[in-house]
């Protein structure tokens, strides 16, 4: 990463850090631990850790950690819409290990054309050497095969893969905030190194876009937090292009 880029990555994170806690974290500290506690203590996931590392690659800022903050975010929102839809605590649970294995493989082709659909076909041949149910293998991959934004989503084969497509969808978009600037840009900006001039040509439009993306959380619980995030993220970039246009005109 260039001077520059290094500069403006340190400036949106000094940003980031003078907000405040978005509420989804700080309402549901709860669900967010136990997730977490899940994500580091079960056995499975132990497993399709050490798959998804060997295999996953970071270049567009879309790597293990990505994936991993996704299950997090995404094993929370179950959790909260389980208890909305007053399921017992073992359905509850393997809801949970379900949508944290999702998180964990919606990436995994990433850089192929309709790296969705590909993702989907990858995560059903991974997912036959792990004990899930036909039906838990058919919720996963139809919640990877609708996880990009902007596209058509495909009739769900029942409520249950509904719920965790949804759930995996505003956890991967909850991304789009704060970690858009924190994080992921950089990753991105590392892999092609842009002159800084292209990468001010296509701001407007990536921030077009994280307007678009506030209406399309699916849960109720995306639905509620997820704007704040985006909204959050949308301030973090404004003050960033400021930056840019006050410190690095010269290079544009």
């Amino acid at each position: 990463m260039g001077l520059v880029y290094a500069i403006l990555r340190d400036h949106a994170r000094q940003i980031a850090d003078r907000l405040p806690t978005p509420d989804f974290y700080r309402i549901h500290a709860r669900e967010i631990k136990k997730s977490q506690e899940n994500m580091a203590g079960d056995a499975l996931l132990a497993d399709m850790r050490v798959l998804v590392r060997s295999t996953i690659e970071n270049d567009f800022g879309h790597g293990l950690a990505h994936a991993h903050k996704v299950a997090e975010d995404a094993g929370a929102l179950v959790m909260i819409e389980c208890h909305r839809l007053k399921f017992d605590s073992a359905s509850t649970q393997r809801k949970l290990l379900v949508v944290q294995t999702a998180g964990l493989l919606h990436d995994m082709r990433r850089k192929e054309k309709q790296h969705a659909a590909a993702g989907a076909v990858f995560a059903r041949e991974v997912l036959a050497g792990f004990a899930f149910t036909k039906q838990e293998v058919g919720e996963i991959c139809y919640a990877i095969g609708n996880h990009e934004a902007f596209q058509r989503v495909q009739p769900p084969p029942s409520d249950q893969a509904a719920l965790v497509s949804d759930c995996l969808y505003d956890a991967d978009k909850f991304r789009w905030g704060p970690d858009n600037f924190t994080d992921t840009l950089w990753d991105m900006v590392t892999f092609y190194n842009p002159p800084l001039s292209a990468f001010v040509a296509r701001y407007p439009g990536g921030m077009q876009k994280l307007e678009e993306i506030k209406a399309t959380f699916r849960s109720l619980t995306g639905q509620r937090y997820g704007p704040q995030m985006i909204d959050f993220g949308i301030a973090i970039g404004r003050a960033l292009m400021n930056r840019i246009r006050t410190e690095f005109t010269h290079l544009l």
